[in-house]
């Protein structure tokens, strides 16, 4: 019988210490710099799906806050991030004085290694109007906002044969993929009648 010298060797930790870290000098990866180290968004490539999903919810809330509270200048402007507590959406607009309220649900992706981004999880018949597709990019972030009509016809493929009734929307060209930047966000709402 062979007994260990110490307790580390039992544990393989020496063997799997060399092997992770000639991984980190192997890693070519877009969410990587030349020399190995993350990106600025690589904590978003990482990060649990509920976590994402609240952050991305936090953007696109501040993004409509502000932009509304610039736009609606003198007006009440609510916004409220709302999440799975109150229902079918995750984020309210509401300007009062002007009857304008807008439920929107947000979904986040980070970019896959087709260079695309799927928002799992739609739902169709439910109480929202508008998807915010949030993705994320290494260095930067897209976004896609479309109607729950438009969606509704558009969404076809179940996020997997277990789950019933919850769809993926995978982005394409023609879903208005646009860089998420000021100009681009204020196009797009012109676009939609949304300011």
């Amino acid at each position: 019988m062979m007994r260990a010298s110490n307790q580390s060797s039992m544990s393989f930790s020496h063997i799997t210490k060399a092997a992770t870290e000639k991984l980190k000098t192997r890693v070519q990866s877009v969410w990587f710099n030349a020399d190995g180290t993350p990106k600025e968004n690589y904590v978003w490539k990482i990060s649990d799906n509920t976590p994402k999903g609240d952050a991305g919810e936090e953007i696109v809330g501040g993004i409509f806050k502000e932009l509304y509270r610039e736009l609606y200048e003198g007006y009440t402007v609510e916004v409220n991030i709302v999440g799975a507590e109150k229902g079918d959406y995750d984020v309210i607009v509401t300007v009062k004085e002007l009857d304008i309220t807008i439920k929107i649900e947000v979904k986040t992706a980070t970019l896959d290694s087709n260079g695309k981004f799927q928002w799992n999880g739609l739902k169709k018949g439910i109480d929202y109007d508008y998807a915010f597709g949030l993705g994320v990019r290494p260095d930067d972030y897209i976004f896609a906002i479309q109607s729950r009509n438009y969606l509704e016809d558009r969404l076809t493929t179940n996020m997997s044969r277990d789950v019933e009734g919850s769809y993926k929307w995978t982005s394409i060209k023609k879903d208005n993929i646009k860089v998420l930047n000021k100009q681009n966000f204020t196009n797009r709402l012109e676009e939609l009648s949304l300011v």
